[in-house]
C-alpha cells in the first residue's frame, strides 16, 4: 500500500455528472493524496483513460451504459487496473458478473451511512495491492532478464565455463566446455575438477594447485591443452578466479577458457617463417658455396690454357643464378613443395654430383627409381647429401646411392657420425667441418618434411655416414641388394 507523503493516487471516477461530481468532491475532501478525474459514461471513461490512471471507481448505470460495460472494455485494455464499483443499484446477479468480469470490489451505497471512508480505503488497498503486485512482477521481470544475460554469458560458444565450489568440486559446466569431453554433465557434477576428463595426467596436480589459489583469493590465469574428440588437441588460455560474498568469504570459483589453438598455430608459423628468414643468408651461402667452387676450380684450370673449363664455369654460375631464386622461395613460402614431378634419381643424382664437386671421380649410382617428387627441392636434398659427403669425407671420399624399400640411401666411406650425435645433424647450425655453415642437413630434413617423407641416419658399411629417405612414391621401386 502506497504509505509515502508525497505518493499520489490518481482516480477515474465514472457516473452520472451528478454523482461523478459528489463522489469526486467527497473523495478529495477525505485525503488530499487523490488525483481525482470524474467522466459521465463509458465513451468518456475510456476516452479519459490512460496509462496514469491507478484506479477506477465507477456507478453501476451510466449515461450510454452500463459499469458492466465500462468494466468489460477496460479489461480489454488493462487486465490488472483496479476496478471498483461503488453503486446504490444492482443485485447479487450484478455482482456475480461484476466479479466474472474481473472487478476488483463491489461497495453499495447507504443511503443512512457514509460510506465514502470505506470507498477510500478500498482504494488504497486496491492501489497498493495492485503497485506491490506490479513492482513483485517487475523484479521478476527483471530477475529473469538477469538470468537470461547470466546464461547468455555462460553459454558462450566460444568459452568454455565451469562453476566450482570452494573445495574444487565441479557445480556446473556450459555445453561448449561438455563437447571437450564424452561424459554427460552429470556423471561430471560433484567431482574434483582436477579429476575430470577435461585434463590429462601430466596436468592433474596443477590443477589442482590452481584451485587451492583461486579458493585462497588469487585470480589464477593458465595456459593448457585439452583432449577434443578422438585424437584432436586443442590449446587454451584460461582464469580460475574466486567469487567473494559481502564478508570477503570465497562461496564459489568461475573456470573459464578460451580456445587458442588457431592463435599458437598461427604463432608457430610465425616463428618458423622467420625462423627460415634469419636462416637464409646462411643457407642461400652455404648451397651458392659448392658452385662457386666449381667455378673458382675451373677458372683457375682455363687461365693455364684450357678452355674446355670455361664452359664448367659458365655452368656453375647460371646454376648459383638458380640457386639464389629457388632458395629465396623457400625461404618465403615455407616448407611446402610447389610442383611434383616424375623423377629419374640417377640421373638426378649425376647432374647434382656436377654441381658439388670438381674431381673427376664419380658416385656409384646402384639405382634406376622413378620417384615422384618437386624437382627443384629434391635438387637441393641431394647436392646437400652429396656436399656434405664431400665436406667430411674429402675429395677422394667414395659416395653410394642405393636402393630401398620405399625409398633411397646416400652412404659414403668418410669418418661418419657418432651415434650420439645422430639426433642433432639435422639441426640448424649442427656442423663438425671447419668450412661448414650448419644449415645444410637442416634443408634436408626440411625438404623431406615437406615432401611427407621421412630421413634417418646411420652408419655405412664401410663406417662412414648413410643417409636413408623413404616413404616415398616411387613409379619403379625394385629394391637393389646393398
Amino acid at each position: 500500500m502506497p504509505d509515502t507523503a508525497s505518493e499520489r493516487i490518481r482516480v477515474l471516477c465514472v457516473a452520472d455528472r451528478d454523482e461523478a461530481g459528489e463522489t469526486a468532491a467527497i473523495l478529495e475532501r477525505e485525503t488530499d493524496r487523490f488525483d481525482v478525474t470524474t467522466a459521465a459514461g463509458v465513451e468518456a471513461g475510456l476516452a479519459r483513460l490512460d496509462g496514469a490512471t491507478d484506479c477506477i471507481v465507477s456507478g453501476y448505470d451510466l449515461s450510454d451504459g452500463t459499469g458492466l460495460d465500462l468494466l468489460r472494455a477496460v479489461r480489454k485494455r488493462s487486465p490488472d487496473l483496479p476496478f471498483i464499483f461503488f453503486t446504490d443499484m444492482g443485485s447479487e446477479a450484478v455482482a456475480s458478473e461484476a466479479i466474472s468480469a474481473g472487478v476488483t470490489d463491489y461497495l453499495r451505497r447507504d443511503d443512512e451511512m457514509d460510506r465514502h471512508p470505506i470507498l477510500v480505503n478500498r482504494i488504497w488497498t486496491a492501489v497498493g495491492h495492485d503497485r506491490n503486485r506490479r513492482e513483485r512482477e517487475a523484479r521478476q521481470a527483471e530477475l529473469r532478464r538477469s538470468e537470461r544475460r547470466l546464461e547468455a554469458v555462460f553459454e558462450d560458444p566460444k568459452m568454455l565455463v565451469g562453476v566450482l565450489s570452494p573445495d574444487g568440486r565441479l557445480r556446473k559446466a556450459n555445453r561448449t566446455a561438455m563437447e571437450f569431453v564424452d561424459a554427460d554433465h552429470e556423471d561430471l557434477v560433484g567431482r574434483p575438477f582436477h579429476e575430470t576428463p577435461w585434463w590429462s595426467d601430466d596436468l592433474r596436480e596443477d590443477v589442482q594447485r590452481w584451485i587451492e589459489r583461486a579458493a585462497a583469493g588469487e585470480y589464477v590465469e593458465y595456459e593448457a591443452d585439452h583432449k577434443h574428440g578422438d585424437d584432436e588437441i586443442r590449446s587454451v588460455s584460461g582464469t580460475i578466479r574466486p567469487v567473494t560474498d559481502e564478508a570477503g568469504e570465497v562461496v564459489s570459483l568461475i573456470a573459464s577458457a578460451r580456445d587458442i589453438t588457431e592463435r599458437r598455430t598461427n604463432e608457430r608459423e610465425l616463428q618458423q617463417r622467420n625462423d627460415r628468414l634469419n636462416d637464409v643468408a646462411s643457407i642461400v651461402s652455404h648451397d651458392l658455396r659448392s658452385p662457386l667452387n666449381v667455378a673458382s676450380g675451373h677458372l683457375a684450370i682455363a687461365r693455364s690454357g684450357d678452355d674446355d673449363h670455361l664452359s664448367e664455369v659458365a655452368h656453375a654460375l647460371d646454376r648459383m643464378e638458380e640457386l639464389v631464386d629457388d632458395l629465396l622461395t623457400l625461404a618465403h613460402e615455407g616448407e611446402r613443395v610447389s610442383e611434383i614431378e616424375t623423377v629419374d634419381l640417377a640421373a638426378m643424382v649425376r647432374d647434382c654430383w656436377r654441381n658439388v664437386s670438381t674431381t673427376e671421380t664419380a658416385p656409384q649410382v646402384d639405382t634406376d627409381l622413378v620417384i615422384r617428387a618437386d624437382p627443384d627441392q629434391l635438387r637441393h636434398l641431394l647436392e646437400n647429401l652429396l656436399g656434405n659427403a664431400l665436406r667430411h669425407g674429402g675429395a677422394d671420399v667414395a659416395v653410394t646411392i642405393g636402393d630401398l624399400d620405399g625409398g633411397f640411401y646416400v652412404a659414403d666411406d668418410g669418418p661418419g657420425i657418432p651415434e650420439a650425435d645422430r639426433e642433432a645433424v639435422f639441426d640448424s647450425g649442427y656442423s663438425t667441418a671447419a668450412e661448414g655453415t650448419g644449415v645444410g642437413l637442416s634443408i634436408v630434413q626440411r625438404i623431406v618434411e615437406a615432401h611427407g617423407w621421412e630421413v634417418a641416419v646411420t652408419e655405412s658399411e664401410t663406417g662412414g655416414t648413410r643417409f636413408e629417405i623413404t616413404g616415398i612414391e616411387c613409379e619403379s621401386c625394385t629394391p637393389t641388394p646393398n
